[in-house]
């Protein structure tokens, strides 16, 4: 008994070092960088900012010349006037951001606000949105609000590097992720209409990040009552955007030419190899390109996977037709293959992380399962393609390394094969037969 007290406190003051160890690399990686660079170098919030002020004054919000004209930040960028004359802002620097004009009157409150004020109330939401996603994985967890399976989530989420990145390039992604998290944990309080409004949100903001928790609504037995307050709400936004107009020609057609020229080969969200930054990305396609050569057929690969891993987890609902921990999981990192991501929306890994940790505390038949997922996750506690590709010229073994067809088709893109397979594993375990599932006490429906 006394041993027993003696290990349990080693345990608490090893997770309570962790966790001052990873409140400081938090703070270090993410708001003080996103603070330091906000005056300086451009991120990813400064243009949506800048759109918004520019739909507000009626103005086309997609058309980089409005762009330049209200830059927030005196001087701005060299690139700034000289691309957005020779027309390469787009492709070159993803320039003005391809947001739906539906998310700038969601973003109105903080774009009238002066640059400065604006940016530092910007990166105290990404923050706080990093703890709202621990509370709601804390409670589908079913964990103890001060138990060690809370605070290991909690950790979790600060030393995970995409929720460090997206922090520090003030990236949308962790309020998206965020908003994603309170409607699943409204769809099990059976608050399905709050649920549909902070889903339509999130698609708003960022459909990409919002995937994963749409499917996993749309699935639920509530989704009914999900559907109706989501196109209220969508229905009122469409009207907000179109308020500042004033009888304008639709911006559409700028939206849609900026999208052609920043997925165009060689651009700066191109999956192929004749972008040099293809290695930030995530989706699956940046690790098949190097392997298929060809545009079409990676995108189908990437589709059919997609495809296949989604269909297996829809026969494994149907089947018992309960929801849970797991099936986000699933979804979470299945939402990652199909379409353009990058490392900053890694931090959905954070779900798969969550559900293992849970397994590896009970100690029953699932836990060697829980052992993998959570080795897979592993290498995202840094940003590994960024740092390969940094220390490629610096070592004459890597320089040797990365320029073979191994460094191409796996140690880069190891990202990509990473998380499909985390997504086999979580799959396999939602496949097995009812016998091998292990029942949890008091959480009804959470798998």
């Amino acid at each position: 008994m006394e041993l027993s007290r003696v290990r349990s406190r080693l345990r608490w003051s090893a997770l309570c070092l962790l966790t001052c160890l990873a409140v400081l690399e938090f703070s270090a990686r993410g708001p003080v960088r996103a603070l330091e660079r906000s005056g300086r170098d451009v991120n990813d919030f400064i243009s949506p900012y800048a759109q918004t002020r520019v739909w507000l004054s009626g103005r086309d919000p997609y058309a980089p010349s409005n762009l330049r004209e209200l830059w927030p930040v005196f001087p701005g960028p060299d690139f700034i006037l000289k691309e957005s004359v020779d027309g390469t802002l787009p492709a070159k620097r993803g320039l003005p951001s391809p947001y739906l004009d539906i998310a700038f009157p969601l973003l109105l409150p903080i774009a009238v606000l002066p640059w400065r004020i604006a940016i530092c109330v910007w990166v105290l939401m990404c923050v706080l949105a990093v703890f709202v996603v621990a509370a709601m994985l804390v409670h589908l967890a079913g964990a103890r609000t001060r138990g060690q399976l809370a605070l290991m989530i909690f950790v979790s989420a600060l030393l995970l590097a995409p929720m460090h990145s997206a922090i520090a390039t003030s990236n949308i992604v962790t309020v998206v992720f965020a908003l994603g998290m309170v409607s699943v944990c409204c769809l099990t309080k059976n608050r399905a209409g709050m649920a549909g409004v902070l889903l339509t949100v999130a698609i708003a903001l960022k459909p990409t990040v919002a995937l994963p928790f749409a499917i996993y609504a749309l699935v639920s037995r509530n989704r009914i009552k999900v559907i109706t307050p989501a196109i209220v709400t969508a229905i009122l936004l469409l009207f907000l955007t179109v308020i500042p107009q004033h009888g304008r020609t639709l911006w559409w057609k700028s939206f849609l030419a900026n999208n052609q020229s920043m997925f165009a080969p060689g651009a700066v969200d191109d999956f192929s190899t004749a972008n040099p930054l293809h290695f930030h990305m995530v989706n699956l396609q940046a690790a098949l390109f190097p392997i298929l050569q060809n545009r079409a057929l990676t995108q189908i690969g990437a589709g059919l996977i997609f495809g296949v891993l989604l269909a297996f987890w829809c026969r494994a609902v149907r089947r018992d037709g309960q929801l849970g921990l797991l099936d986000l999981a699933i979804l979470a990192s299945a939402a990652l293959l199909p379409v353009y991501h990058r490392f900053t929306d890694a931090g959905l890994l954070l779900v798969p992380v969550a559900w293992a940790l849970r397994e590896m505390q009970d100690k029953g038949e699932r836990r060697g399962f829980a052992a993998g997922c959570l080795l897979l996750a592993s290498p995202f506690l840094l940003p590994g393609a960024t740092m390969l590709h940094e220390f490629s010229g610096r070592s004459e073994i890597l320089q040797n390394l990365s320029r073979s067809c191994l460094w191409d088709w796996f140690i880069l893109p190891h990202e990509c094969w990473l998380i499909l397979m985390l997504c086999v594993v979580l799959l396999t375990v939602r496949c097995l037969p009812r016998g091998h599932k292990l029942v949890r006490s008091g959480q009804p429906g959470l798998t």
